[in-house]
């Protein structure tokens, strides 16, 4: 399992064209992370200011336990994809979407922290929008891992392209 960065390597500057997408979570229980940095496509997907909420607020009830053991691997070290779907609704066309969350550590080499990006295709429409996983979960045992020359540390790497 490849190491997870420490969120003080973390540099948003090469991120400023995605940071409306991405967010930084606390894990305050295994099963449980809190919101304290959310990009501007969260605040528009909930129709407020998320900082402080629990990540499964973005949930519909029955995908929480879903998101839970999600948090609960990514708490172990491992990356996360989760396909999404919030469904149609009054005012709120279907919505397709991408959740990754990516371990981050702390000081002393635990993982506190997750780096993540909530990516949609379409409308937002009326807020708030709660999604249900449309696909299972896949973790890093799923993800190819990348390859880097020896002796060279692993970074983040941003692609343009994946947004229109």
């Amino acid at each position: 399992m490849a190491a997870s960065p420490p969120r003080s390597e973390i540099d948003p500057r090469p991120l400023a064209h995605c940071l409306d997408v991405m967010f930084i979570a606390e894990l305050v229980a295994p099963r449980v992370a809190r919101l304290r940095l959310a990009g501007q496509q969260l605040n528009d997907l909930l129709g407020m200011e998320p900082r402080g909420m629990p990540l499964s607020v973005f949930f519909a009830a029955t995908a929480r336990d879903e998101l839970a053991e999600a948090l609960l691997q990514v708490g172990q070290g491992a990356r996360a994809l989760l396909p999404l779907r919030a469904d149609a609704r009054l005012a709120q066309p279907a919505l397709d979407g991408m959740l990754a969350l990516l371990p981050l550590t702390d000081t002393e080499n635990r993982i506190t922290r997750i780096l993540g990006v909530l990516e949609t295709r379409g409308p937002t429409g009326r807020a708030p929008r709660r999604f249900r996983l449309i696909a299972p979960m896949r973790t890093q045992r799923d993800i190819p891992p990348a390859r880097l020359p020896v002796g060279q540390k692993p970074s983040l790497m941003v692609i343009n392209g994946g947004k229109a």
